[in-house]
């Protein structure tokens, strides 16, 4: 091969290194800007970072972004600095490896807590061992068993391998998605198909340590803007045509945010490790893919299409309606903001406001 010549001369060049270097801080720096204007806010330095680099292409250094954050919003970086928490004692996990035990929960803070203010209820599911978010869905409730079930059946029909265990509450939601898993799991024989569910409180779920981090995370940006409509009359949580509108905007825009946070910021973290477990400290993704790493083993099953057109039969899961307005509503939306799907954060509030304004409801 070829030897070519390197030409390191630029090096001597002070005055284009010094463009070179306000050219590239310029360029993070509107890119920090963006995301704190929006839920990027909440994020701390290290997991801002990371988002930089995979959202923003720019492969920059930590501490660059750390210091464009304090130099923009020196309060917001200092309010989301570590502090020292007293912390309850949490039950410790133990694990064979990925796919061993899946956790699935439903999160309501986004609406209200329990008191269903706003039509936004997530619903997902974590790998334990990894820590990975397998998947996370927002609809206008998620008590609903069938569209429970689907959101599973989706993932296993995408991914072809089903957990050895799956841990859920004990409550009506859970029921078909419990049913399925357990027929799925006697093709392999290796146990009582009933003991792969295993039921707790959400409090022992793995998933919560999560819940907590979207909340502080990315919820509390959207929370404040639904809290202004509903505090300045702009939003009845009594009427159902303005629940409907409101989570005619929202769900696109939360479950895009959802799909990017379970993405780019928490699969992509590194989790250290934890006195209270005794699980591997990693990335959820590299943990995921390479358990041997780690001292641990996939534990999943294949399954196969057959076995998921068969259970999908039974179920019926598929044949619910995958849309919570009817076909005249959403007609009369779209003919007032015709992609809603491209709503973003900056102009929700205005979109509502704008449906409302000029909404008719079809008769």
């Amino acid at each position: 091969m070829a030897a070519y010549p390197r030409n390191d001369s630029w090096c001597d060049d002070y005055a284009l290194k010094e463009d070179l270097t306000k050219y590239v801080r310029q360029e993070v720096k509107e890119a920090v800007g963006k995301e704190l204007a929006g839920p990027g806010q909440l994020l701390g330095y290290r997991a801002l970072h990371i988002k930089i680099r995979q959202e923003h292409l720019l492969n920059v250094p930590r501490d660059l972004v750390y210091a464009i954050m304090q130099e923009i919003d020196p309060e917001g970086l200092e309010s989301r600095a570590v502090g020292i928490k007293k912390k309850k004692k949490k039950q410790c996990f133990t694990t064979r490896g990925p796919n061993w035990v899946h956790s699935v929960d439903g999160h309501n803070k986004v609406m209200g807590f329990q008191t269903d203010t706003f039509p936004l209820a997530i619903y997902g599911s974590i790998d334990t061992a990894s820590r990975k978010l397998l998947w996370l869905c927002i609809w206008t409730n998620n008590r609903e068993p069938r569209l429970i079930g689907r959101w599973y059946l989706e993932y296993l029909y995408e991914n072809k391998v089903i957990p050895s265990y799956l841990r859920m509450d004990r409550g009506t939601e859970t029921g078909v998605m419990a049913t399925m898993h357990a027929f799925l799991r006697q093709h392999h024989g290796d146990m009582d198909p009933a003991e792969t569910v295993i039921y707790g409180p959400s409090t022992a779920n793995q998933i919560e340590r999560w819940c907590r981090e979207l909340h502080e995370r990315l919820e509390k940006f959207y929370k404040e803007k639904l809290r202004w409509l509903k505090d300045q009359n702009h939003y009845n949580p009594q009427n159902e045509t303005d629940r409907i509108l409101l989570a005619l905007v929202m769900i696109p825009l939360l479950q895009k945010e959802l799909d990017t946070f379970k993405d780019t910021i928490w699969n992509s973290h590194r989790i250290g490790l934890q006195k209270d477990t005794m699980l591997p400290g990693g990335v959820p993704d590299h943990i995921y893919n390479f358990p041997g790493e780690y001292g641990l083993e996939e534990s999943g099953w294949i399954v196969s299409e057959e076995q998921l057109e068969e259970v999908a039969t039974h179920s019926g899961v598929l044949e619910i309606d995958d849309d919570f307005l009817n076909a005249r509503f959403r007609a009369e939306c779209e003919r007032l903001i015709p992609k809603t799907e491209e709503i973003t954060h900056e102009d929700c509030v205005d979109a509502f406001l704008f449906l409302k304004a000029h909404f008719i409801l079809p008769q």
